[in-house]
């Protein structure tokens, strides 16, 4: 046998082999993969040169006309191999540096819409976010209001991908959560070991265990030492001032020096409170204040009234040049409520009505004449108690005495 034809069969035997148990159609797909003589120019080496040159030549027939064949993809190999603008590693990290700006411009734009509605006090949510609500909220509304100054920044949250919107309420509060900690590391790095306002938490009942767990909960997420402590104060309460399992009682067991000194605001509060209650013509006008406040804030339609007539008072004093205007100032209120044990909220109270006099007055006597009943009644009533001397005298002497004390 020749060597050519040797070849052949050689050649004709790798074919069987390669596709031995095949199906044709999987046959001629290997053939259409570029499976020709794989084995003469991959495994056994290429000895028939007489094939060499025409129509049938062995190396075009290994080459083949399709893109596919394994000569073409093994070129196409080599050639993306030295090109280094298309390797796998340049086009992942431009990929990647690329995402990673848009992520940071998103999350920018994300952050400072949080900083503004936390700076102005504002809702986050709206009552619906979907893409049709014409109001979706402060959050959102500020974010497009902000896109719409910005092409850039509007395709960015136009084709944002899923994964990295940063716009969803969890990133919100999670923002906000890592802006309030910040605040709160600041202000620990300035104060140094002095006292100072950290938070409120949450706790699910008032047991003494719980309370010393989330005492002791806030201390440690601010790096603050335990052992440190060198004072505790609480108020009168049960499950605090107790010496063997109550909360003083718990927080001592870990700090000795912790001594335990009864809230003074609190007892100072209380003393006031008592000897206030002493003081006839003082507990004639907490009654006759508390009744007033109640008659104004009955219904949603008087506090209605109550706000357009701030609104109008305000209005006429701008007008006439008597009301200084600027940020912040000229605030329409409420009446507030005084507290049975607080002493400053009656400070608040006795404030409130002073500010609101004239507009409370206007209610009282517009419920009298307009409505019928007991509710004319008791605006007749609190507008004749609110206007005598003895009501306006002590309302504005009790003022100048708390305002020391609280």
């Amino acid at each position: 046998m020749t060597t050519s034809s040797a070849l052949d069969d050689r050649q004709s035997s790798s074919g069987r082999q390669g596709t031995g148990g095949q199906s044709p159609h999987l046959r001629q797909c290997s053939r259409r993969l570029g499976y020709y003589g794989q084995q003469a120019f991959t495994i056994d080496g290429f000895q028939n040169w007489k094939k060499v040159g025409g129509k049938k030549c062995g190396f075009l027939m290994h080459m083949g006309t399709e893109c596919t064949s394994f000569h073409n993809v093994a070129q196409k190999g080599w050639d993306h191999l030295f090109n280094e603008a298309q390797d796998i590693r340049n086009v992942f990290d431009k990929f990647t540096t690329e995402e990673r700006e848009k992520n940071r411009m998103r999350l920018t734009t994300s952050i400072y819409c949080v900083r503004w509605c936390a700076f102005q006090a504002v809702a986050f949510r709206g009552y619906t976010e979907k893409s049709y609500s014409i109001n979706k909220g402060n959050f959102l509304e500020m974010l497009e209001a902000l896109s719409e100054f910005s092409t850039e920044l509007k395709e960015l949250f136009y084709r944002v991908p899923r994964y990295a919107s940063y716009t969803s309420p969890l990133i919100q509060k999670e923002i906000l959560n890592l802006i309030s900690n910040k605040v709160r590391q600041m202000i620990y790095e300035e104060i140094g070991g002095r006292r100072a306002f950290f938070g409120l938490v949450h706790v699910c009942d008032t047991t003494s265990q719980t309370l010393k767990d989330g005492i002791y909960s806030l201390l440690s997420h601010y790096n603050l030492d335990v052992k440190s402590i060198r004072e505790q104060g609480y108020d009168g309460a049960s499950n605090m001032q107790g010496q063997f399992k109550d909360l003083q009682a718990l927080i001592l067991e870990d700090c000795k020096y912790a001594y335990y000194v009864r809230c003074l605001a609190h007892r100072l509060q209380l003393a006031l409170m008592v000897a206030s209650q002493r003081v006839v013509a003082l507990c004639k006008f907490f009654i006759t204040l508390s009744f007033v406040v109640n008659v104004v804030s009955a219904s949603s339609k008087c506090a209605d009234q109550l706000r357009n007539a701030q609104v109008e008072k305000i209005a006429h004093l701008i007008y006439v040049d008597e009301l200084e205007t600027g940020r912040g100032l000229n605030q329409i209120g409420t009446l507030q409520q005084a507290g049975d044990t607080r002493w400053s909220s009656h400070l608040r109270s006795i404030s409130s009505i002073i500010k609101m006099f004239s507009p409370t007055s206007e209610v009282l006597l517009k419920n009298f004449e307009e409505r019928t009943g007991p509710i004319k009644r008791d605006a007749d009533s609190a507008y004749e108690a609110m206007t005598t001397f003895e009501f306006i005298f002590v309302l504005h002497l009790e003022r100048e005495i708390m305002e020391y004390w609280v």
